[in-house]
């Protein structure tokens, strides 16, 4: 009986290891990808500062003024009838949901609410073709930024390009991230990416 017992516990013993090492090797090949980035991350969402525009039309034929704030330092927009709305960290499809569902019913049947925020932009510089600020579309990388620049000039030092984001910086390999999408890099709104020249 107790041999019996011993087996077993050695059996069980075995296969909770085995579950062990599969786990760890999962989350040590996870990759992130951009897709996989929250949207309040990924350059779509409201920041402090932002100006927002509200444009509501009641389905009544009501007219109320467009609204335009600039997001405080508490997130906050400031709308009639309804008060403060956080905005910081919404996308502008978020806070209109917010916000029709905040004047309908209670103040009207209906109503089309349009959100709008001020335009983005990233910066490329250095050796690209067409160097300049840039309109942020949504969803960028490090690859498709260059691309948009007109990509790189003969004297382009490929392989060191540089990301700078909220104050840090990151080195890109490019041609490496094209040929392996995984080592491409998310830009951000405000980012700069710099192509530096090669010296040889």
């Amino acid at each position: 009986m107790i041999e019996q017992l011993r087996k077993t516990a050695s059996q069980w013993a075995l296969a909770l290891g085995v579950v062990f090492v599969a786990t760890l090797c999962g989350c040590g090949t996870a990759t992130t990808k951009y897709s996989d980035v929250p949207v309040a991350e990924s350059g779509n969402a409201f920041h402090i500062g932002e100006v927002v525009t509200v444009k509501c039309v009641p389905l009544s034929g009501d007219t109320i003024p467009d609204h335009t704030e600039r997001i405080g330092e508490d997130g906050n927009i400031s709308l009639l009838y309804i008060g403060q709305v956080t905005a910081v960290d919404k996308t502008a499809a978020q806070l209109q949901k917010e916000i029709h569902d905040a004047y309908v019913p209670k103040y009207y049947n209906g109503l089309n609410v349009t959100v709008i925020g001020d335009a983005k932009y990233f910066y490329v510089d250095g050796e690209v073709r067409a160097p300049n600020k840039y309109e942020y579309p949504g969803q960028m990388t490090v690859v498709k930024a260059i691309s948009v620049a007109g990509g790189f000039t003969d004297f382009a030092r490929e392989s060191k390009v540089l990301l700078a984001h909220n104050g840090h910086k990151q080195t890109v390999n490019v041609p490496k991230a094209i040929d392996n999408p995984s080592l491409d890099v998310p830009v951000y709104p405000g980012d700069t990416i710099h192509v530096p020249r090669r010296w040889w």
